[in-house]
């Protein structure tokens, strides 16, 4: 590996998670390529070698960010062999002690935000959700396969478990007084198998 290419693979996860911390900190406005640069520890023209715009920063933090969270929740879902077990096991979401709670949660709703008005984050937004339908419907496919579950369409079932997971987790979040970490979990665990249980 060349110098320049070490250097980038220095260089770029810092000023990710520099952005990262700045959006869950003030928000995507306050997210400036000079706060940043002043983060990762940089000149802004640093920074600027490696992403020329904000929105090119912007979508790399996200993306960045939610292929993390993709990553974690797909490690965890791996070693259960269950397929129900599976589905409920992105409780974990609900966790008010957990490290990216606040950072994951800010930046959903700053995406989903910015997303109503912005074409070209609502493709950010659209890669987010079918992130979650794809590790969804990998076990509702499980399910199905082993005769557990009666699914007629796995992608529509994935795509109703994953807009469960995020209502219940807008709630949560948001009037976190009268819903509960436990409410959360229960809630997701019986509308799941309400939808993939035979009938």
């Amino acid at each position: 590996m060349g110098v320049n290419k070490a250097i980038q693979s220095i260089r770029i996860p810092q000023i990710v998670e520099a952005a990262v911390e700045i959006i869950a900190e003030k928000g995507i406005k306050e997210a400036t390529l000079d706060a940043v640069a002043k983060k990762a520890g940089l000149s802004k023209g640093g920074l600027i070698h490696y992403f020329p715009t904000k929105k090119d920063l912007i979508e790399a933090a996200v993306k960045g960010f939610f292929a993390r969270i993709f990553e974690r929740g797909k490690e965890i879902r791996d070693n259960i062999d269950d397929p129900y077990e599976q589905l409920a096991s992105f409780t974990w979401l609900y966790d008010r002690n957990d490290p990216d709670y606040f950072r994951g949660y800010r930046m959903f709703f700053e995406i989903m935000t910015i997303a109503s008005a912005d074409e070209e984050y609502r493709q950010i937004f659209h890669q987010w959700v079918n992130g979650w339908v794809e590790l969804l419907k990998a076990s509702i496919e499980k399910g199905v396969e082993r005769g557990d579950f009666e699914v007629e369409n796995p992608e529509e079932a994935a795509k109703t478990i994953s807009a469960i997971y995020q209502g219940v987790a807008s709630r949560w979040f948001l009037d976190p007084e009268n819903h509960s970490d436990e409410w959360a979990r229960e809630t997701v665990r019986n509308l799941i198998k309400f939808i993939v249980s035979k009938k």
